[in-house]
């Protein structure tokens, strides 16, 4: 089964933060993405949902 590719507003709903954030992540390359169709409002961002769940989890600030 082919895994589902969430958009940039769907990724950042799941992740619990702004749109903005998550565009700026994957502009410094910071999360994994796909980039379809060229840079800009003609391209679309796909994010693999495991990449955000291994993104989100290398980010884990344990407690003390």
């Amino acid at each position: 089964m082919k895994p589902k590719f969430l958009t940039p507003a769907e990724a950042a709903e799941a992740a619990g933060v702004s749109v903005s954030l998550l565009y700026q992540l994957c502009d410094e390359r910071r999360l994994a993405h796909y980039r379809v169709g060229g840079k800009g409002k003609r391209g679309k961002i796909l994010i693999d949902p495991r990449d955000l769940e291994r993104f989100l989890a290398e980010h884990r600030v344990d407690a003390r």
